[in-house]
């Protein structure tokens, strides 16, 4: 039952993912979160090795789409200006609905479309509700909302735990 859960592979940052390997086993589109996987959730800077990262993920021959729940658009839209990329904002993700726009926007399928993300209740279990190869990636600023600290995150890092646990999952596996 938890599977539809349980991301394909978990790592501490975007860094930590090797994405020539996924390019050479025939993936072609990412759809990357926005908050907390490639950008601080509270911040409007974007550190120089994740702009260079995703240049080189495009030079690869990655099309790339950001996808966020974030309500601003004007935050969505600056993130998209600055790292030339397609963004679609107020996603309602896990909605099936927003990852199948990104995919249309990259001219991709589920199976040769990668979901990058820091939410298990959103990104992962999207991407898995249409057979995406999901990772999750640790959050980069710990510091949350508390709403989301204490109660969704809780959730999702007991659900880790477990999976850590149990042997099916391992960082960097």
């Amino acid at each position: 039952m938890l599977d539809i859960l349980k991301p394909k592979k978990f790592v501490e940052s975007i860094f930590d993912i090797d994405f020539e390997d996924l390019y050479k086993r025939g993936y072609r589109g990412i759809i990357f979160d926005l908050d907390n996987t490639i950008a601080p959730w509270n911040g409007n800077e974007l550190d120089p090795k994740t702009r260079d990262l995703i240049e080189n993920i495009k030079k690869i021959g990655f099309k790339v789409v950001i996808l966020s729940n974030n309500w601003s658009q004007k935050r969505v839209k600056y993130f998209s200006k600055i790292m030339k990329l397609p963004a679609l904002g107020s996603a309602f993700k896990p909605r099936v609905r927003s990852f199948k726009k990104a995919m249309e926007l990259m001219d991709t399928e589920p199976t040769n479309t990668l979901v990058v993300g820091d939410r298990i209740l959103t990104d992962i279990f999207g991407g898995n509700k249409i057979g995406m190869y999901t990772i999750l990636v640790a959050p980069i600023d710990k510091n949350e909302i508390w709403i989301k600290k204490w109660t969704v995150r809780k959730l999702e890092n007991w659900l880790l735990d477990l999976w850590i646990k149990r042997g099916e999952i391992t960082k960097g596996e």
